[in-house]
């Protein structure tokens, strides 16, 4: 005798499969996909937030396009590359470094951007695959001693999906490799070298401008294409 409710329950947790597998394979066709980002980096280096000295600048923002187990800087000392960044706006030993990650594999790219005007904006076009969703970039606020801003590994790739249109406030960090509470470049080495770590305003009495905290210096906002 054929068993009729045995054979509905079948069917049903057959279909019940098929929807899982369907949903499972758009998530993962989803994150897959390849991504193409407008990027807009845009400056607040203004009082009252800020001192704002003669000459005032950012350097070339300088970074990679990589995956989710690399970085420009973490909780050590700064690279030679981010050092040469954070004390006289030099890209070239972080080009030289970021070229070793690509070697091994662990970024897709890497840029050097011509930065905007103090209070300006800059747009640029990254590419991005799901294995290679993480942006990091530095620049030097200028003059300063081995202070800079940027972003550390962010991923593009949020809840399973691209991020369809983003932005991130951007502070001031200090390299760890210079002394200084000044606008200027000639300053000691710091000794011993310090880890890489947010700039406090204490630190920093000529930005801060009589705040007790340093506001945001930059925005990045990242526009799905």
């Amino acid at each position: 005798m054929i068993n009729f409710k045995l054979m509905k329950r079948t069917v049903l947790f057959l279909l019940i499969l098929h929807v899982f597998y369907s949903c499972k394979k758009d998530k993962v066709d989803a994150v897959e996909a390849n991504a193409s980002y407008k990027i807009i980096f845009t400056t607040f280096w203004s009082a009252p937030a800020f001192t704002v000295p003669a000459n005032v600048h950012i350097t070339t923002i300088t970074g990679m396009v990589h995956s989710k187990d690399s970085f420009l800087w973490s909780n050590s000392p700064a690279t030679p590359g981010l050092e040469a960044v954070a004390e006289f706006g030099n890209p070239a030993k972080m080009m030289i470094e970021l070229d070793a990650i690509i070697a091994k594999q662990k970024a897709l790219s890497q840029f050097a951007i011509t930065p905007p005007a103090i209070n300006g904006t800059v747009e640029f076009q990254l590419d991005f695959t799901s294995r290679f969703s993480c942006i990091s970039f530095a620049s030097m606020i200028a003059p300063s001693p081995d202070w800079f801003t940027g972003i550390n590994n962010y991923n593009l790739i949020q809840n399973n999906q691209w991020a369809d249109d983003v932005s991130v406030d951007l502070f001031v960090y200090d390299a760890g490799s210079e002394d200084g509470d000044v606008f200027g470049y000639d300053n000691p080495e710091t000794v011993p070298v310090q880890n890489v770590s947010k700039l406090m305003a204490a630190n920093a009495t000529v930005l801060a401008n009589g705040n007790s905290s340093l506001a945001r210096i930059a925005t990045v906002r990242f526009i799905k294409n």
